[in-house]
């Protein structure tokens, strides 16, 4: 018998096939759920989400000592995030969850591991034989490598600074367990998705209204958001604000440019952490420190300009390599130019108008 269907892999890894089967040999209906028999189960799984809502990356969900319990509340969390059907509650919990089972893997035996990351997550890995340890505990085959990597920024995690021999690349169970947590949070997102078909039973409805005011209370940052005019923002700008709002995976540089944009242009800093705040894994903290430090007020005190269009282009985040934005070196100079052209129109329309 496979170690991923035991109730202990059920309950650190409730995303696997086996945890459904698993349900689905225990016959438990969803309009159950809402019993008395499964409070425990509703519980835990409200809990889970309130950790992932109001602590994002640092959230700490644990595990509980009731294994039925933990596989059942993973389900249930699931078709609650599902009824609410909003974007970014599922991925800031599909975060935290995914980040709980990164942290089972890292201390997980090789062999399972491997099995748990090839049979479910389609990643090509095996432990490194003795001789080659000394590069890494794991390799990985290439493709999978890159496609899990794309959105890490840090220089350390790309291809020509890695060891890689043969098609594949060496990794430390760490980094491993980094890489998983890549894969296993498409596959929540992706349960998620199939999910949001189910309608919830009226006993959960009540459970339902609680989580909504949850999530309204954490998003509050909307209300500042919504003050954000984008009528001169050039066009790299523009797509990273839709992609955060739609709740789309977006690298720290992106990050770090917009909120470099947003401040050279004017705004708050409570507007840039409105708008940090469509992440998934917002976390306030953070997201004022490096804002505020962007913005010259922490730190050395230095207000950084943003990323030139040639430094865009490098990480990707021009659009149409530039063609909507002739004769512009750097975003903000788009910005100005923009907003210049929109006061000598509007001084233009004055005059005629009081010429008439």
């Amino acid at each position: 018998m496979s170690m991923l269907r035991s109730e202990r892999m059920l309950a650190k890894y409730p995303f696997i096939t086996a945890a459904r089967d698993y349900l689905s040999m225990r016959g438990i209906a969803v309009d159950e759920l809402g019993s008395v028999r499964h409070g425990r189960d509703v519980e835990r799984a409200v809990e889970r989400i309130t950790e992932a809502v109001r602590r994002g990356e640092e959230a700490e969900i644990g595990l509980q000592p009731d294994e039925e319990v933990e596989v059942l509340s993973f389900a249930i969390a699931l078709l609650l995030v599902a009824s609410v059907g909003d974007n970014w509650l599922a991925r800031r919990w599909a975060l935290a969850e995914s980040l709980r089972c990164g942290r089972f893997l890292e201390e997980e035996r090789p062999d399972v591991v491997a099995e748990l990351l090839r049979t479910e997550l389609g990643i090509k890995v095996e432990p490194s034989p003795p001789a080659e340890s000394e590069y890494g505990a794991y390799k990985v085959r290439v493709p999978h490598y890159l496609s899990l990597t794309s959105r890490i920024d840090a220089l350390e995690w790309k291809l020509v600074n890695r060891v890689v021999r043969q098609g594949w690349v060496y990794v430390t169970p760490r980094e491993l367990a980094r890489i998983a947590v890549e894969a296993i949070q498409k596959r929540i997102l992706g349960r998620y998705e199939e999910a949001r078909g189910i309608p919830l039973p009226d006993s959960l409805s009540e459970v339902g209204k609680r989580i909504r005011g949850i999530l309204a209370e954490k998003r509050s940052f909307e209300a500042v958001a919504g003050q954000v005019s984008e009528k001169y923002w050039p066009p790299c700008m523009a797509k990273i604000k839709s992609e955060l709002i739609a709740g789309l995976g977006v690298g720290h540089f992106a990050n770090f440019a917009l909120a470099a944009f947003m401040i050279t242009a004017g705004y708050t800093t409570e507007q840039v952490m409105a708008m940090y705040s469509q992440r998934s894994d917002f976390n306030e903290r953070i997201a004022r420190y490096q804002t505020e430090h962007i913005a010259g007020q922490r730190g050395s005190r230095v207000r950084y300009t943003p990323p030139s269009c040639s430094t865009m282009k490098t990480h990707g985040l021009c659009v149409e390599d530039g063609r909507l934005c002739p004769g512009i070196k750097n975003p903000i100079q788009y910005y100005r130019r923009e907003a210049r052209r929109e006061a000598l129109k509007q001084r233009k329309e004055k005059r005629s108008s009081s010429e008439e």
